[in-house]
Formats: structure tokens, C-alpha cells, sequence
């Protein structure tokens, strides 16, 4: 509905209006009612009201120098007259600004629709209008990021403000430019309990920042979202970060402190994505930063990885010995020494996890009976390890890791059927290739195949076939990484006579197809 304001400092009069129109009927809704032009002109800035309704003369401020600076203030605001006075000179000062109409009282039902319809028509073609240059205004936006000459981009530039776009109009002809981003969007979608809820309640708050604080938003992809405003960072966007509450441990805005002209978007956003990747990588997901693109870069070490990184044997005896605490200082101290020797490059930190995971997993899960199916398979580990994009999350992942596999070498300790159960996840780490029934894993373990599935499931979580199935899988998610096999060849040797059934299992079992995880696990 259009929303309007009434301005009357008869109160029977204003009263009337308010509550014997049918207004919803006509397609209006009435937000704000003043008795004079001074309270009206407080209110339309609160208000932000489609039309006003207003009588000509009244008290301290007459309808006639309201509207004139009410127009001044809200260039597309529609002004209706009201007057008991059929004079000419208030039909003149009317049509000097741009009045919709001017009404005679008593009001007549028939003429009040018949103007309010055009009213409701022209606000209508302006809405379109205005949508269509916003989307214009847009996709100039998006052109100039990526514009590197600078009389190209003053051109661009020039053709955006000459849109006139209401957020695009500045004074000083200067803007202040934020970046906004859902940090670690992959794994926030994937991996995280609620993660996609929160996604879209993020994505709403965005939608309330073009709204309420006069921003206009560029989404240049899901998780990136570029803020123009004429206004201070100070005046919207950093008050609608704060307002974002438990969100913002998941949203980066980078805001340049300065105005500047639209031509200089292209540089800006450079340094905007620069100081945001920066932060991210290095202390994770969540800041609130004031890019000064003259502020001195942190100065990252280029020391080899060997000379810096504590042993893992220390790691592997905290492990061994039960002590969280201290697996994950020195997990702390391992991440640090990455950073100083990685630089600003995720990739050799990712490549560090990978072969530190495979010491973890071949030093204690394979070492520990019944260890491997109580924790994360690895291949799913590794698989949301290439999505992060912050070091401190990574880190985050690898102890949870970690403080799990002590928390289980500790159950695993006092378990009365670890020993069978271990037998029989040997005899099919052996035999996975081969078929594999339960009477036939039961015969060779001596036991009933009911007792077997009983211990195994108590003891696992998962039952035979599962961890079967797990067991195939992780050979093949090895493969995968390691060797120039075919998918069907691959199949075969982990026990599927039928390839589609394996594709099908496997991405049941790990999230990805067969292709795609070699392809994701290429760059590792």
C-alpha cells in the first residue's frame, strides 16, 4: 500500500479523515497525522510517507511553504490540497509545487477517489521508473569494478549519477563504499548446525540495511555485497553491523572511512577485498573494519615450515597420554608457526592439515580397535577442509578432531569387546574387496551373526554393512586422490560389481560424486 501523511490543524476535520476514508479499500494506508506544517516537516523524515494530505491554511507553518520544503526534502513526495477556499491565488501556489490536487471542503467521496486513483497511478509509474534505473544503476556498478582505465571509469561513473538515482545523490558528489561478506559460506552451508537458516536471516538483514539506513546494495555473488551511500559509515552501516547481534560472528564489513567520488569504486574495492581477506585469513570469520588504505600491512615471515613447526611427536604423546589441554596448546603453537611461513596463501596451510591428519589417523585411529567408526571419516574431513578459508577455523576443526580421538581412546580403553570387534574390523579391512556376509564374518569371529551385529552395533554406532560400507569408501576416497583409475575400475576394487550403484553409495556416504571429490581433492 501507499503510505500517506495528513496535515490539518482542525482536529474534527483531521479526525475525519483519519477514520471515516476508506482508505485500505482505496489501496492507502494513512502511517502519521500533524496539525501544522512545522510538526509535519519533523515527521515526513521519520515517516518517509508516499503522499501528504494537507490543508492550505494553518497556524505557525500554511500548507503552501510546507510543501515547498517538504518537496526540497522528498523530490518524489505526491501533495494533496485541502481548502474551504475556492481562490485562485491558492490554486496558483498549488500548481508552483507540483500538487497532485487540490481538494474543496467539505470533502466530496466521489472527487477524493477519483483524485487519490491518479495518485495511486502516478506513484506507480515512478515505482517503475525507479526500479528500472536502480537495476541499471547496478550493473554500471558491476561493470566499474572491474574497469581499470581511469577515463573509462570516470565515464561509467558519470553515467551512473546521471540516473539520479535517490541513493546515488550526494552533495559533496562523494560516497562511502563497505563490503560486506558471509564469511566461510561454504563450509557455513555445509557443515554448520543451522548454518543455511542463518545464511538467510543474513541475507534479510542485508535486505534491511537497503531499506532502512539508505544504502543501496550490489550483490556481486551470494556471499559478497557491496554498500554505496551517500552517508557516513558511521550513520548506517556500522549501526546496522552492531545491530546484527549473534550474525555478525559469521559477517565481515569493511567500510573505507572516506568519501569518495564514484570513479574510484574499481581501486577501492581492491583495497576493501584486501583488507577483509587479510583479517579473515588470519583471526576468522566476523570483523568490523575501517580499511584505511594506507595502513601498514602486517609483515609475514617467509621461514620454512621445518624450522618453525613443533615436533608432532609432542602431539602424538598428548594424544597417547589423554591430555587435551596440552594437545591443544601445542595445536595453537602448530598454526602460528603455519601463518609466519605460509604468508598470505591458504594452500600450504591446508596441505600442512592434510599430512598432519594423516599422522593423526595412521599413528592412533588405525593403531586403536574400534576407534575408526566412532570418529568423522576422513575423507569427510578432508573434503570440508578445502572449503575453509580462515586459518582459525581450521584450526578449530583439527582440535575437535584431536580432543574426539582422546575422548575415544579413553572409552575405548575399558570396552570388553574390543578385541573381537577389532578382529573383525581387521578380517574386513583385509577382505573388503570380496563379498562379505554376516554368517561369514560371524563364522570366522565364532559367534551367532545375531550376538556379532549385538557387540558391534553397542560398540560402534553402525552396524555391519555400515561399517562395510565405510571401509570401501575410504579406499575408494583414497584412490580417488592418489591414482589415475577409473571410476568403474575403482568400483571393482572396492567391491561393487555396478558402477552407478558405487557412485550412488559414495555420494549417499560423503556429500560429493566420485568426480567431483577428485576434483576438489586435486588442489590438496
Amino acid at each position: 500500500m501507499h503510505t500517506i501523511l495528513l496535515v490539518d490543524d482542525e482536529r474534527l476535520e483531521l479526525d475525519t479523515l483519519q477514520n471515516f476514508v476508506p482508505w485500505p479499500d482505496m489501496g492507502f494506508e494513512i502511517v502519521g497525522t500533524a496539525k501544522n506544517g512545522k510538526e509535519a516537516l519533523a515527521k515526513i523524515g521519520e515517516l518517509l510517507p508516499d503522499i501528504v494530505i494537507t490543508d492550505v491554511k494553518m497556524p505557525i507553518m500554511d500548507g503552501i511553504e510546507f510543501a515547498t520544503i517538504a518537496r526540497g526534502l522528498l523530490p518524489h513526495l505526491k501533495i494533496v490540497f485541502l481548502s474551504g477556499h475556492d481562490d485562485f491565488l491558492y490554486v496558483k501556489s498549488a500548481l508552483h509545487v507540483e500538487a497532485m490536487g487540490y481538494l474543496l471542503k467539505p470533502l466530496d467521496m466521489g472527487e477524493l477517489r477519483s483524485l487519490m486513483e491518479k495518485v495511486k497511478l502516478r506513484c506507480a509509474d515512478e515505482q517503475r521508473v525507479k526500479l528500472s534505473s536502480r537495476a541499471l544503476a547496478i550493473q554500471y556498478i558491476k561493470d566499474l569494478l572491474n574497469e581499470k582505465d581511469e577515463a573509462v571509469q570516470k565515464s561509467k561513473a558519470d553515467e551512473i549519477l546521471s540516473l539520479k538515482l535517490e541513493l546515488l545523490i550526494s552533495e559533496t558528489g562523494k560516497f562511502t563504499f563497505s563490503l560486506i561478506t558471509i564469511d566461510e559460506y561454504a563450509a557455513l552451508s555445509r557443515y554448520v548446525a543451522d548454518g543455511p537458516a542463518a545464511i538467510l536471516r543474513i541475507e534479510k538483514e542485508i535486505e534491511r540495511l537497503a531499506i532502512g539506513h539508505g544504502a543501496l546494495i550490489v550483490s556481486l555473488n551470494e556471499r559478497q555485497h557491496l554498500a554505496i551511500s551517500a552517508n557516513e559509515p558511521t550513520d548506517n552501516v556500522m549501526p546496522w553491523y552492531r545491530e546484527l547481534g549473534s550474525l555478525s560472528q559469521w559477517v565481515t564489513l569493511c567500510a573505507h572511512p572516506q568519501p569518495a567520488k564514484l570513479e574510484r569504486l574499481s581501486d577501492l574495492f581492491r583495497v576493501l577485498m584486501d583488507m577483509r581477506d587479510r583479517h579473515v585469513f588470519l583471526y576468522g570469520a566476523g570483523h568490523l573494519i575501517v580499511a584505511d588504505e594506507l595502513a601498514e600491512q602486517a609483515s609475514l615471515s617467509a621461514a620454512s615450515f621445518a624450522e618453525r613447526t613443533p615436533s608432532v611427536d609432542s602431539l602424538h604423546a598428548n594424544i597417547r597420554q589423554g591430555k587435551p589441554q596440552e594437545a591443544a596448546v601445542w595445536l595453537r603453537d602448530y598454526f602460528s608457526s603455519l601463518i609466519e611461513g605460509a604468508g598470505m596463501s591458504i594452500e600450504p596451510i591446508e596441505q600442512a592439515c592434510l599430512r598432519l591428519l594423516d599422522q593423526i589417523y595412521g599413528e592412533h585411529v588405525a593403531a586403536h580397535l574400534g576407534i575408526k567408526e566412532k570418529m568423522e571419516d576422513k575423507a569427510a574431513l578432508i573434503g570440508k577442509l578445502a572449503v575453509i578459508e580462515s586459518v582459525p577455523y581450521m584450526e578449530q576443526t583439527i582440535r575437535k578432531t584431536v580432543l574426539k580421538l582422546i575422548e575415544r581412546i579413553a572409552e575405548q580403553e575399558t570396552d570388553k569387546h574390543a578385541v573381537t570387534v577389532g578382529q573383525l574390523k581387521k578380517l574386513i579391512s583385509e577382505q573388503y574387496a570380496q563379498p562379505l556376509t554376516i554368517e561369514y564374518l560371524a563364522e570366522r569371529v565364532f559367534m551367532s551373526p545375531n550376538y556379532l551385529r549385538t557387540i558391534f552395533k553397542e560398540h560402534t554406532g553402525s552396524t555391519v554393512l555400515e561399517y562395510v560400507t565405510q571401509v570401501r569408501m575410504e579406499h575408494a576416497s583414497n584412490m580417488l586422490r592418489n591414482s589415475a583409475l577409473k571410476i568403474h575400475e575403482i568400483s571393482l576394487k572396492v567391491g561393487y560389481e555396478n558402477p552407478s550403484h558405487f557412485c550412488a553409495i559414495f555420494l549417499k556416504r560423503i556429500g560429493l560424486t566420485p568426480n567431483q571429490y577428485r576434483k576438489q581433492t586435486l588442489r590438496l
